[in-house]
């Protein structure tokens, strides 16, 4: 038995149930390098020392019955190096049936697993190779198929080994061993293409590869096929081929000039247009540049675009140059040109159509010389000639319209009309005869300057009508302003002259009568005082001495008023304004005067004013404004009502409001409250004005550019406002 186990071919031991050598082969020694080691008796543990875990689980496993092999398993030697083994272990009984030991054999195997790494990488390859790949046999029978080729075609792996007829069909089959037997018999590759169809109908095309192969194991008379699906390339190329067809179509059958030049500005191609345009022939074309061929004048402004075009600074250009003929005309053209590059970015050459715009230049020229003797007429005439489109928007009006208004004409153009007009209502007027007539003549409207003045022309205009429908206004007009204040100027002699004599009669009437009945009130009980003094009690004297007070204070604002009125009607008064004007100081100071009426009739007055609010203002004109309508709101308030004075500001103007709890104003009477035309009334408690008052404080906000207003309800009391604008 054991000479038997020594001369084994391969490395054999056997072990008893402690591991203990009973017998090795030679081969067994020599493989494990165990030649200077007594084995018999030795634990194979003791032998090997660095024996795993694993190895000790299956001898354990082995020695109970379980017998185990694997043809490559991975094994490290102690000095690092790693070996490829196929294993078997076996156990055997003794006579009584009971399990004696084992047998334990290995093979290296490590060759043997290289070639089949080797191959599994390759099937791993060829698994992923984006193409489809087999091998046919001598007899077209299929060998090998990779992934791609079972995906492909649909197919699995059970068709290894059939005949190229059973799988594809008689005639693919036979082509295919047409082919292959061309390439068994000359020992040479082919390639060619080959169309067939998807399920769906679509057409497939593929590039094949064909060569002589012969595997590992030497055997040949096999055909290797390598093929490629080129579908999406092949219908590229095809719509390539067609859009190439298409532009060499266009190309040369193109009505205006196209050209492709070289970067540095060759021509090296053009159509029959371009020929014809410049009298050239193609070759002679050919031959040129583009700086050849340009004007001598547009020949740096044409190089410039070509240098921003080839840079890539510029994507596409359009512009007008001059071409040379050939007999040396000259050739005005519109150029659209665009540069194209290949995949890298490299500049490949220019796409260039021209179209030949010399007789619309002429025309062109002749319009402008046209527009030029129009334009000496338009821009020299001394009225003003304009147009309109039927939403009143101008759209044309000669520069003499400067010189009249101070707007520039092109300020104007694009503008509505009712812009410039000084009144709204002058638009409607003319525009409501123009509707009517057709025409207007002589036709007076008030228009404004750019500073805002005032200008009377007279028009002369007319309605453009095309299809029934107005679509424009056009007409002229002149400046007649001096003859208009001349006539203005009369008229206003004339009204000064009657207004001069009406204001005297008016001012003696009111001197005659509001002085001369309160001073008479005043003597009359200054007589019975002086007459009774002895027998009058202390107390009815001082009733009669504030009833004299009373009234010499009501004369005196009389008075004042008066004085204030007549200064306005005789332009004696000066407009004086001031800067930083305290509001508040200026308010109290107006009041000082009227409180006493306040307290007299128990009435509470109300202050409200933002903090150091200041403004530019005559102080002493706002202060009879503020004195006026506070006396007029505690005139009209009743016993014990309330009046408040109220200042706000914004940006642009300061608005003071005067409120009270009075009896209110009828509705007929707030038009006239602010006329010139006197208007009073009787206080609730009898108390009378002159009713210049409200005409003078409205003269007085007019000369500050503001605005007065009053606004009331009968029995819920009347509110005065007045604005003041902000210095700017």
């Amino acid at each position: 038995m054991e000479h038997i186990i020594y001369v084994s071919p391969l490395p054999t031991a056997i072990v008893d149930t402690n591991m203990r050598y009973l017998a090795v082969s030679d081969k067994w020694v020599s493989f494990y390098q165990l030649e200077n080691i007594q084995l018999l008796g030795k634990s194979h543990y003791e032998v090997f020392p660095e024996i795993s875990q694993k190895w000790k689980d299956i001898h354990t496993e082995c020695l109970k019955g379980k017998d185990q092999q694997n043809p490559n398993d991975r094994f490290q030697r102690t000095d690092g190096t790693v070996m490829y083994l196929k294993w078997e272990v076996r156990h055997f009984r003794d006579q009584d049936g009971k399990i004696a030991g084992m047998m334990m054999s290995s093979e290296d195997v490590t060759q043997n697993t290289g070639t089949v790494i080797n191959e599994n990488r390759f099937q791993l390859f060829m698994d992923h190779f984006p193409g489809l790949c087999w091998i046919s046999g001598a007899d077209n029978s299929l060998k090998y198929a990779n992934r791609c080729f079972y995906e492909t075609l649909h197919l699995t792996d059970k068709v290894i080994g059939r005949k190229s007829a059973e799988i594809f069909g008689n005639d693919i089959a036979l082509a295919a061993k047409t082919r292959d037997s061309r390439v068994l018999e000359t020992g040479q590759g082919i390639e060619f293409m080959q169309t067939s169809r998807d399920a769906q109908g679509h057409p497939q095309f593929y590039k094949i590869y064909k060569f002589p192969f012969t595997d590992s194991n030497g055997e040949g008379n096999m055909v290797g096929s390598i093929a490629f699906d080129i579908t999406k390339s092949t219908l590229l190329q095809d719509e390539l081929d067609k859009s190439e067809a298409q532009f060499k179509l266009a190309f040369e059958h193109s009505l205006i000039g196209m050209a492709l030049i070289s970067p540095d500005g060759h021509l090296k191609r053009v159509n029959n247009s371009l020929c014809q345009m410049l009298g050239y022939s193609e070759g002679e074309m050919k031959m040129m540049s583009v700086h050849e061929l340009t004007h001598p004048d547009d020949r740096e402004n044409s190089l410039a675009v070509l240098k921003e075009l080839s840079s890539g600074s510029i994507e596409r250009t359009k512009f007008e140059k001059r071409y040379l003929h050939k007999n040396g005309n000259i050739i005005w053209v519109i150029i659209a040109a665009t540069m194209l590059y290949d995949n890298t970015g490299t500049p490949l050459y220019y796409v260039s159509q021209i179209e030949d715009i010399t007789k619309r230049k002429e025309i062109e020229n002749d319009l402008l010389m046209s527009e030029k003797k129009y334009r000496t007429i338009f821009e020299n005439v001394q009225d003003v000639f304009y147009q309109t489109d039927q939403n009143g928007i101008v759209i044309e009006i000669s520069p003499s319209i400067e010189k009249y208004s101070g707007y520039a004409r092109e300020n104007i153009i694009g503008k509505p009309v009712t812009d410039f007009y000084y009144y709204p209502h002058d638009r409607e007027r003319i525009m409501e005869s123009l509707r009517t007539n057709g025409l207007v003549i002589d036709f007076e409207v008030r228009l404004k300057t750019y500073d805002q003045e005032l200008r009377y022309a007279s028009v002369n205009a007319r309605l453009v009508i095309e299809n029934g429908n107005v679509v424009a206004t056009e007409g002229s007009m002149r400046d007649v302003t001096a003859r208009k204040f001349q006539e203005n100027k009369l008229r206003a002699l004339n009204s000064e002259l009657t207004e001069s004599n009406q204001q005297k009669n008016k001012l003696l009437s009111l001197i005659g009568h509001d002085l001369r009945n309160p001073i008479a009130g005043s003597l009359q009980l200054l007589e019975l005082t002086i007459g009774d003094f002895d027998s009058t009690d202390p107390r009815e004297i001082k009733d009669y001495l504030l009833a004299i007070k009373q009234q010499l204070s009501n004369t005196n604002s009389l008075l004042e008023d008066l004085l204030d009125w007549a200064k306005c009607q005789l332009n004696a008064v000066v407009f004086k304004p001031g800067p930083n004007i305290d509001v508040r100081k200026m308010i109290d100071k107006s009041l000082k005067t009227i409180l006493p009426m306040a307290a007299k009739k128990q009435i509470g007055i109300t202050i409200d004013v933002p903090e150091t609010l200041s403004l530019e203002a005559d102080s002493a004109m706002l202060e009879t404004v503020i004195r006026n309508l506070t006396a007029n709101a505690i005139k009209f308030t009743p016993m014990s009502g309330k009046v408040s004075l109220t200042v706000s500001a914004t940006e642009k103007e300061i608005k003071f409001a005067v409120r009270d709890s009075g009896v209110g104003i009828p509705k007929e009477k707030l038009a006239v409250l602010f006329g010139s035309t006197p208007f009073t009334t009787f206080g609730t408690q009898g108390e009378k004005g002159t009713g210049l008052g409200l005409g003078l404080c409205a003269d007085f906000v007019a000369r500050h550019k503001g605005q007065i207003w009053a606004e009331s309800e009968m029995g819920q009391g009347s509110s005065f406002f007045f604005t003041i604008p902000q210095a700017t």
